[in-house]
């Protein structure tokens, strides 16, 4: 059996450059999650207050609240490993490259793309739920 030899993130060099930028990356990811989710949450809560229908707002609250919950885990993303800290000013973003925490970009990544998956599904039946009544005229 041949082994490839594999590259232990940890060893390889964070450059400040390249700090900088996957700290932009990620920020820029959370901020375009963090719109949608909004703007889903805005429509649901007009389906809430526009509808009695039980089933109706059964599910429009079941998805307001996975939303919430997202925001949530997103919220807390940001602030661990992204801003490495509550408050996150442009200062302390500068200061994030100094600390080794910020180079832990694998797991920005892996925790990143599970909130993107859980979102993806979120979204698709939130979708899926709105586009339903607009084929009734209900929106």
């Amino acid at each position: 059996m041949n082994r490839v030899p594999s590259t232990n993130l940890f060893s390889l060099p964070v450059t400040t450059i390249s700090c900088h930028q996957e700290h932009q990356h990620w920020q820029q990811i959370i901020r375009q999650q963090e719109e949608e989710i909004q703007q889903l949450r805005t429509l649901l809560l007009d389906v809430m207050d526009q509808y009695n229908c039980r089933s109706l707002r059964h599910d429009a609250i079941d998805y307001y609240q996975d939303l919430n919950q997202l925001q949530t885990k997103l919220d807390r993303l940001h602030r661990d490993l992204i801003c490495n800290g509550v408050d996150c000013s442009p200062a302390k973003q500068e200061l994030a490259c100094g600390n080794a925490h910020f180079g832990l970009s694998a797991t920005i990544e892996r925790h990143t793309t599970l909130l993107i998956s859980e979102f993806s599904r979120i979204k698709d039946g939130c979708l899926q739920f709105l586009s339903g009544m607009m084929s009734l005229n209900l929106l």
